[in-house]
């Protein structure tokens, strides 16, 4: 429990963990290896989500968002490039593997624009009445489908 939650409640678990893993089964079983977006979503929840959080707990005490108090300027810059990085590193391998078709360089500027959404999105503070875990993929995979049309 201690290891998943953030406060050692058992109840926390039913909360983001719980979302987080559906999430992550949800995009992985409808969008895996076949869609640039879903791989974005992914990218953005895992990668960048995650590496926020950390980031954010060990570097961003003196730098709070204006806009928002519970997130931070490195918190916020470990997310894009979380985001951006694993976008491009799954995008790379799925296309030198035959499952996409768009290499990583021809699509760095619109994931570049999908992590930049998603780091707007995951700083701002709603998370209390809607998931960051269910608004970052969501974002992901809208503007995704937009620019990779």
């Amino acid at each position: 429990v201690r290891c998943v939650s953030r406060n050692g409640d058992r109840r926390e678990l039913l909360k983001g963990p719980l979302i987080y893993c559906g999430v992550v089964t949800a995009i992985t079983a409808l969008h895996w290896r076949t869609s640039i977006s879903g791989v974005a979503a992914l990218s953005a929840l895992c990668g960048g989500d995650g590496l926020s959080d950390i980031v954010g707990r060990r570097l961003g005490a003196g730098n709070k968002l204006w806009f928002n108090k519970n997130k931070s300027v490195a918190g916020s810059a470990a997310m894009f490039l979380g985001a951006f990085g694993f976008s491009m590193g799954l995008t790379s391998a799925f296309h030198s593997l035959g499952y996409l078709q768009l290499s990583a360089s021809s699509a760095a500027v619109r994931l570049a624009s999908v992590a930049a959404a998603c780091t707007v999105v995951e700083a701002l503070p709603i998370t209390a009445r809607v998931d960051d875990n269910i608004l970052v993929p969501v974002a992901a995979l809208l503007l995704g489908r937009m620019l990779f049309k």
